[in-house]
């Protein structure tokens, strides 16, 4: 709008007044038109309105607060209205305001300035007018637009809001409300952060939630922030529930297999293939099962295609249910670093095992699976009998990609159905054997106790200073009524892996305490060595356990010994220290087994309140023949006794090492060439036998004697 079109109504009646103003106005550029009192001005704005309007107040008949008063109630606020007034006191000017004035301006009037005076007025109506009109186009956007619209205080509470009802009629709040009144705290949460971030990094930040509403359905919201100043941003809110279960149902079509619900190839694959990178990120194993419904084409062939999809949808529901007592199977709302069990094609299932501990127990789930199936499946006219053949391949052993553990289980599950069907068969045949035979001897092993069937010996350990034999080591072992003596190498790791080592080890110590509390009634006062495994030092109950024995067979605290591994006390922690210094209370002594082997950290043993050291039989094996070996041992000697350990070396095979070991200082001689495990009954007898052993130098070598 230029000045030219800019048309002002002058009302004034004073003449003078009227035409000097009209003079300066005209001068600056305005279009002016004249009226003589009030009734003149209101008829002449009704006839042609004008975009400013100048009143005196003082006119005859209708002055100009009664004129103002008239437009504003005719036209609204926006016109800008000035009034003219010689009375400059404040009650004048209040009044001039609360009938709607704009401004107002004080007789006499300077006429150099009036011009600039009603310019800057002119300026701010027309910026008023270009922000109604931004305002107008900005409420047409915000119309159009399907989003919510809020802007958020630093505080979380809701300034502003342009809410679209249908789609977020849960953000019902007023404003000045903190938006916890109506969304989640830990959703606010998401909001404020959102709103730190984009203005720490001047961006647009984005983020989904779900809110869950009255009527139990989860409906999925976007997100948008950006800052606005220093306190509020301003929030976008779009309902994308739709968006979200096209994308689910799309997502089912090409991941799920649309007769049985489980996951397809496609989603296998590339589920397995997460699982081998993660497998291989971890060091871990896993295990592919590759499984086919023995005799299928043949119900296919007789009964028809709507039979067969019953019976697939049948055994996929049993394969789910074998799966889930005590593993997991994958669907598309659940975590996908468990098992996952999908259908390939056909009557092909497929079972991924992540995070496999042990062999068996892939073979173990095989088995379930087998014994799912042998159950009928129940037809309107008849019941159907069906077996499994399955295949197991492991990762990394049978193969590091997707396409080679795939091929191999498939591969294993053909050799099960070349073998007879209805059985399970690892990659490896060797395997297979191995696995079998390690559950069955688990199986065993959890009977041997009741059994009677495990039985402790006895190996004599030779005191130096008194030549003769005062303490023993208790060694398990077990008599298996089928496959004979068993080494403890094969089944004490296996006791350990599925906790039987706990009561195996409280079976093993009260047994051992029976036995030495009965040589002290036939005067031999012998020590009596028992081990302790990681697992059972672990245990918070082995300090009540060990005191209770000791106290239910009388056997004296002094004469234990518990030999405890390296790797058990490794970890230093608390407990470790709590647990070692009670049993040390009660004047039981603790041995380190098998030192040399694992940390061997003189620095950590100095902290812990152990009794002696037992050196590991591999250093004494090749105590003779390698002069490493020899310079171990006699460091170990050397600085065991400088810490105030008692030294025990085990695995003497001859007397040359008997003699270099006396020669380095060593008080206690374990071995074969004394004696081997015997039982109970032949201690006593051995414990009269004397050894006078000399102390001599290893030859060739020059050492100086501890």
């Amino acid at each position: 709008m230029t000045a030219e079109s800019f048309r002002i109504l002058l009302a004034d009646d004073d003449i003078t007044v009227r035409y000097l103003m009209e003079a300066a106005l005209v001068r600056a550029g305005f279009s002016v038109t004249l009226a003589c009192d009030g009734a003149e001005a209101i008829r002449l704005f009704e006839a042609s309105p004008t975009d400013m309007v100048m009143l005196d107040v003082e006119m005859p008949q209708m002055g100009g607060y009664q004129v103002c008063a008239y437009l504003r109630a005719k036209i609204g606020n926006e016109l800008p209205i000035i009034m003219v007034t010689g009375m400059d006191d404040v009650e004048s000017i209040h009044h001039a305001f609360e009938v709607g004035a704009t401004d107002f301006i004080a007789k006499p009037i300077n006429w150099n300035l009036i011009s600039y005076r009603i310019l800057y007025l002119k300026r701010a109506y027309l910026n008023l007018l270009d922000l109604q009109s931004a305002n107008a186009r900005s409420k047409a956007i915000f119309s159009a637009i399907p989003d919510t619209m809020f802007i958020l205080n630093n505080d979380g509470k809701v300034i502003d809001m342009h809410n679209h009802p249908d789609n977020t009629f849960w953000l019902a709040t007023k404003l000045e409300d903190s938006l916890s009144q109506t969304l989640p705290e830990d959703i606010v949460s998401m909001y404020l952060d959102a709103a730190k971030r984009a203005r720490k990094y001047e961006s647009v930040e984005l983020f989904e939630y779900q809110l869950k509403l009255g009527d139990d359905k989860i409906k999925y919201y976007e997100n948008r922030v950006v800052v606005i100043d220093a306190q509020e941003a301003l929030c976008l809110v779009r309902d994308i529930t739709e968006r979200k279960d096209s994308e689910s149902r799309i997502s089912r079509l090409a991941y799920f297999d649309s007769l049985t619900g489980l996951p397809n190839r496609q989603s296998f694959m590339e589920h397995l293939k997460r699982e081998i990178n993660r497998a291989k990120y971890i060091h871990n194993k896993l295990a592919v099962l590759f499984l086919d419904l023995d005799g299928f084409k043949n119900i296919n062939d007789t009964m028809g295609h709507t039979v067969g999809d019953i019976i697939l949808q049948g055994a996929a529901s049993r394969l789910q249910n074998s799966t889930r007592s005590s593993d997991f199977i994958s669907r598309s709302d659940t975590n996908p670093s468990e098992i996952e069990l999908a259908r390939l094609g056909g009557d092909e299932f497929t079972v991924v095992i992540p995070n496999l501990n042990r062999t068996e127990d892939a073979l173990i789930l095989a088995h379930r699976i087998r014994e799912a199936m042998h159950q009928p499946f129940h037809l309107e006219t008849r019941d159907v009998i069906l077996t499994a053949s399955i295949g197991i391949a492991l990762y990394p052993d049978d193969g590091k990609d997707v396409e080679s553990l795939l091929k191999n289980a498939d591969t294993a599950m053909y050799h099960a159905k070349n073998e007879g069907r209805d059985n399970c068969q690892f990659y490896n045949i060797d395997l297979t054997l191995q696995a079998e035979k390690r559950m069955h001897l688990e199986n065993d092993l959890r009977n041997a106790l009741q059994r009677n069937e495990l039985h402790l010996v006895y190996q004599p350990q030779l005191d130096i200073e008194s030549e003769s034999f005062q303490s023993v080591e208790a060694l398990i072992r077990w008599q298996h009524p089928k496959q004979g003596a068993i080494s403890p190498l094969d089944f004490i790791p296996l006791a350990e892996e599925n906790g039987l080592i706990i009561p195996i080890g409280e079976w093993v110590l009260r047994t051992a305490c029976t036995a030495g509390a009965q040589w002290h009634r036939s005067g031999h006062s012998l020590q009596v060595a028992v081990n302790l495994s990681p697992l059972q030092f672990k245990n918070p109950n082995l300090v009540r356990t060990v005191l209770n024995i000791l106290a239910e067979t009388g056997f004296p605290p002094d004469k234990l010994v518990l030999e405890i591994t390296e790797s058990a006390l490794m970890e230093h922690s608390e407990n470790t220290l709590i647990t070692l210094n009670t049993l040390r209370e009660h004047k039981i002594q603790i041995a380190l087994d098998d030192f040399g082997t694992g940390y061997s950290s003189m620095n950590y043993l100095k902290r812990l309140p152990i009794n002696s050291i037992k050196v590991d039989q591999s250093f004494v094996r090749g105590l003779l023949d390698d002069k490493d070996n020899l310079a171990i041992v006699r460091a170990i000697i050397s600085l065991s006794k400088n810490l105030g350990f008692s030294i025990t070396a085990e695995g003497i095979e001859t007397l040359n090492q008997a003699q270099a070991l006396k020669y380095f200082g060593c008080e206690t001689l374990q071995g074969y060439y004394f004696s081997k495990p015997i039982k109970t009954a032949e201690i006593l007898a051995l414990c009269e036998k004397h050894w006078s052993i000399q102390a001599i130098e290893p030859r060739g070598i020059s050492y100086e004697s501890s």
